[in-house]
């Protein structure tokens, strides 16, 4: 009696978690999206966002936040009983995000995969009359979107979809753009294709960039040589630097390479001591980040041509040998000059294989 009521407890317990497992949510990694997001014209930069556009799959994944909703013309519900997301299309009613300031520092986020999803889209503005029992009752036009076998996503309360998705939907109908070395641009305005809305001058400048660094190591892949455009132009931005100025730094100091350790201690891309990066609350893991050690790289050097009244000289020279010697006039400014030299170079290579125009 006790072996047969084992039995029947394993094989309710197999049938509970067999039922439970249909609907486990696995976790995946989303990376954070680094190129431009370009939205009827206006540019919606990633950082600013709480709840930032992300790649996964290779796909290009769209928050569906009551802020992105009011750029784009949309409003989002997650039945999570049904796991139905309804997606309702309504006027545009802003042209950008609101609060332009940093939310998020460009982390990948885990995500949840919401398993058994549908996304079922209605147009506000559309109706039917639909008779039933003698009673006309109006009616949303509504059909499903093709995910292309693409999961919805999660991460806390905020839904995630792939942004192909709602912008092929016949209801939507948006026009996308995509330049790897861009971003995405989106036109949801009838009449304006979101190629227009593309900065091909700058695309090509950033292929440039991002060729040289190939040109310059080309053990780095087109993608990751992209990528590092991107968080040098960031940086440059946040900080107010030339970013062919921060290139050609870590160019001279690593090649570009990441992972670069010097026989004297110094770390990564930039050549950061780990001492001066303990100062500032960076960790020696953290100076291998790619990201977190040009962002350092970045403040530092315009800290010191700030300094010397935007001398750049001077301030690669305390950048190197530090801001004691170069006070006493007693650095050299051989460091400085082999930093300008590859800052030249940038230029010249750019302008000779015509990714921008001389003197631009």
């Amino acid at each position: 009696m006790a072996k047969k009521l084992i039995f029947v407890w394993l094989t309710l317990l197999m049938v509970l978690f067999s039922s439970i497992s249909i609907y486990a949510d696995e976790n995946v990694q989303g990376d954070f999206f680094v190129g431009k997001i370009v939205i009827n014209g206006g540019e919606i930069i990633n950082y600013n966002l709480q709840y930032p556009f992300i790649t996964y799959n290779n796909n290009t994944y769209i928050p569906l936040t009551s802020e992105i909703g009011e750029i784009c013309g949309f409003s989002a519900e997650m039945d999570k009983e049904s796991r139905t997301l309804k997606l309702l299309k309504t006027d545009s009613t802003r042209n950008t995000i609101s609060d332009n300031w940093m939310k998020n520092n460009n982390e990948d986020i885990t995500l949840k995969v919401v398993s058994e999803a549908r996304v079922v889209a209605y147009d506000a503005n559309k109706t039917e009359e639909e008779e039933t029992d003698a009673i006309k009752a109006p009616k949303l036009f509504v059909d499903e979107l093709d995910l292309s076998e693409q999961p919805v996503l999660s991460y806390g309360q905020v839904t995630y979809i792939p942004l192909r998705a709602i912008a092929t939907d016949e209801k939507f109908n948006w026009d996308i753009y995509y330049d790897p070395y861009y971003g995405v641009t989106v036109s949801t305005k009838e009449g304006i294709t979101a190629e227009s809305l593309c900065n091909k001058s700058e695309a090509a400048l950033n292929k440039g960039l991002s060729t040289y660094i190939r040109y310059a190591n080309p053990s780095i892949t087109g993608t990751l040589a992209n990528e590092y455009v991107h968080l040098f132009k960031r940086a440059a931005t946040v900080y107010k630097v030339d970013a062919k100025l921060l290139m050609a730094l870590a160019q001279k100091e690593s090649t570009f390479n990441a992972g670069a350790t010097a026989g004297g201690g110094s770390i990564g891309m930039m050549q950061i001591m780990p001492a001066t990066g303990a100062n500032y609350g960076l960790s020696k893991t953290d100076l291998y980040n790619a990201k977190k050690n040009i962002d350092f790289g970045a403040m530092y050097i315009s800290e010191r041509i700030a300094a010397y009244n935007g001398d750049w000289i001077k301030g690669l020279s305390a950048y190197n040998q530090g801001s004691a010697k170069v006070n006493r006039g007693a650095h050299s400014t051989a460091y400085a000059n082999r930093i300008m030299g590859a800052y030249n170079a940038i230029n010249n290579y750019l302008n000779i294989n015509g990714y921008v125009q001389p003197g631009a």
